[in-house]
């Protein structure tokens, strides 16, 4: 094989006509088929494999909901975590092996975790009011949760980012983005669309200003245009979910709150499921799950926790299914993490660390000199009951199908080579539970049968796990 000319195409159609900065590809002279670029903060980001999104806010003090129902503004008062500790947060995050982790800063009450400056005529009398549905109204008054949680995580090193609802808005008013012209409901206030706009964009101001760089930034649809804007002059290195079409960082859902990416799952595509190898756009995946069952995201009481053994599956059908794992965090009521909840996260680490952090080391190993094959050879016969390969994606995801094959220890041919696994999609990570369970093996080959440009593999190990 020859090695492509890179050819960097920074602006392409879009589906009406016009020219899009969001699609960054270059032509393989292999195929002359397009192969979509990523950009340094997409693969930084998909690299880390695990993250944490923490639900809490007012409706962790609310009975039997999961969220605020429509039109229920919960008196301030209620907030009150009286153990309040983003380092004890900080400390499970570790123990589950996070890497990132992004605070729901503001749900849909519209209570916000920080103090903040921005004040808003009220309709119609046009009388100035301070956004006063905030943590400073409420018990903890003087305490900046966000300011918080940033300066827990930066203490170890784990990324941040804030997620903030534009669709719903309680306290306002709003849903599906829109100021509702009903009768207002206990605790709500009247406003106009352009306050509403106004009042989201001064937010996310301060959220993208105070509290340094953040990894992730979280978004619901709405004001696509000025929000933009604002990242690239605030934020231009923030990972973005619910992005595409506002930022070349963009991250893209995976179509549930399970935690089963379909297989495959491309890197590419913007669709909200496994994505599309042909897109010139570079989107990898996010799959957001919960620790509680019953897709519950705030903390419930007597709500039972999700067994190690679903967590397990989840994670071979995310991380395995390369795509990024963001498992919900849930604070109780007391503001840390209970002691069972950081139990199970610690499990789940565990096993991810007795599974995967070493490998069935090889003797010997080498790859074709068209890089198509790869082979692991073992000076002793070797138990081994899956695989694991990643793609070096910085020139685009390029591998399109591989099959792995084994040689097996006991057998009457001894060069029969039997396949264990098939796959398409590989990207950042694709791991294969072999269908055949454990097997002991003399060698492992992984072939790649279809390839749109030169692939080049980041690792390629095999593993025993309990």
């Amino acid at each position: 094989m020859n090695f492509c000319i890179v050819i960097l195409v920074l602006f392409a159609v879009r589906t009406d006509g016009r020219l899009s900065s969001y699609q960054r590809y270059r032509i393989s002279s292999l195929t002359g088929e397009r192969i979509a670029l990523p950009m340094p903060d997409q693969l930084e980001w998909q690299a880390q494999e695990l993250g944490v999104l923490i639900h809490f806010n007012l409706a962790t003090y609310i009975e039997n909901h999961d969220a605020c129902p429509q039109g229920l503004v919960p008196p301030t008062s209620q907030f009150n975590p009286y153990l309040l500790s983003t380092d004890n947060w900080v400390q499970t995050m570790m123990d589950f092996g996070a890497k990132y982790a992004v605070l729901v800063a503001k749900h849909n009450c519209g209570f916000l975790l920080s103090p903040t400056n921005v004040t808003f005529p009220l309709n119609p009398s046009s009388k100035i009011v301070p956004y006063n549905y905030t943590v400073d109204y409420s018990p903890v008054k003087g305490v900046n949760i966000l300011d918080e949680f940033i300066k827990s995580c930066n203490k170890q090193k784990i990324r941040t980012g804030f997620y903030y609802s534009t669709v719903t808005n309680n306290y306002l008013n709003v849903r599906q983005g829109y100021v509702q012209n009903d009768t207002l409901k206990e605790g709500q206030l009247n406003i106009t669309q352009q306050t509403y706009s106004n009042i989201v964009l001064s937010h996310l101001r301060e959220l993208w200003t105070n509290y340094g760089n953040l990894e992730e930034i979280c978004l619901a649809p709405g004001m696509q245009d000025a929000i933009a804007k604002m990242l690239v002059e605030l934020q231009p290195h923030a990972n973005v979910f619910g992005g595409i079409g506002i930022t070349t960082n963009s991250i893209r859902w995976i179509g549930n709150e399970h935690g089963h990416a379909p297989d495959p799952t491309w890197s590419t595509g913007t669709s909200a499921d496994g994505g599309d190898p042909d897109s010139p756009i570079f989107c990898p995946a996010e799959c957001d799950t919960t620790l509680q069952m019953f897709d519950r995201w705030f903390w419930g009481r007597h709500v039972l926790l999700r067994s190690l053994q679903d967590l397990i599956d989840v994670y071979h059908r995310t991380v395995g299914r390369n795509c990024l794992l963001m498992l919900d965090l849930t604070p109780d009521r007391s503001g840390i993490i209970p002691p069972v909840y950081a139990n199970r996260y610690k499990e789940f680490d565990d096993f991810i660390r007795s599974c995967y952090d070493t490998s069935v080391r090889p003797s010997f190993q080498n790859s074709s000199a068209d890089f198509l094959t790869y082979t692991l050879v073992f000076n002793a016969p070797a138990s081994v009951d899956r695989s694991v390969i990643q793609e070096d994606q910085t020139r685009g995801q390029v591998i399109r199908a591989y099959t792995v094959t084994a040689l097996l220890a006991i057998s009457k041919d001894q060069n029969e080579w039997i396949a264990v696994a098939t796959g398409t999609s590989i990207g950042n990570k694709k791991i294969d539970l072999w269908a055949k369970g454990t097997l002991l093996v003399l060698a492992v080959k992984l072939n790649i049968t279809k390839t749109i440009d030169v692939p080049v593999l980041k690792s390629f190990t095999v593993h025993l796990c309990a």
